[in-house]
């Protein structure tokens, strides 16, 4: 993945759900241009967050034997701008599939409030069928992801 719109994995249920967080920047490139005066998290964008942590899900699930192949993006739905400042809370829920196929119900929220939701279609392809350096990347990515955050100075953290 060269851009990660993944940055805290925060809950996770193997096989079922997960759920991640994105920090939305204003230091990001996309706000260069989309749109100057008025920056807001192109839908794509929000799609790309989705299948980020839905392939997150699919590669914990099976040990990262496996991975997804994004084949469908159905009924996307975009209710509220997201905007630089705002913390995008992800849930991804597998409804259906079986060994080599996965339906993904996603949605995403800022301040408890729903901005966007799509069904995502998966095709689950073994990890050495030339996408052994993308199981690598998804590995490494939830080892970091998982980690603990950094305490803020002054509740019991070194100086």
């Amino acid at each position: 993945m060269r851009f990660v719109f993944v940055d805290r994995i925060t809950a996770m249920d193997s096989g079922r759900a997960i759920e991640t967080l994105k920090n939305v920047t204003a230091t990001e490139d996309v706000f260069d241009d989309h749109f100057p005066g008025y920056p807001i998290l192109p839908g794509a964008l929000i799609v790309e967050t989705f299948e980020q942590a839905s392939q997150l899900l699919i590669g914990i699930t099976h040990d990262f034997t496996h991975v997804g192949r994004l084949r469908a993006v159905q009924r996307a739905a975009f209710r509220h701008f997201v905007r630089p400042g705002d913390q995008l809370r992800v849930r991804c829920a597998r409804t259906a599939g079986d060994d080599a196929t996965w339906t993904v119900t996603a949605s995403a929220e800022v301040d408890g409030r729903r901005v966007a939701s799509a069904v995502l279609d998966f095709a689950l392809v073994p990890a050495e069928a030339g996408d052994a350096g993308h199981a690598t990347r998804l590995r490494e990515a939830v080892r970091v992801l998982r980690e603990a955050p950094i305490e803020p100075r002054g509740q019991g953290a070194p100086a």
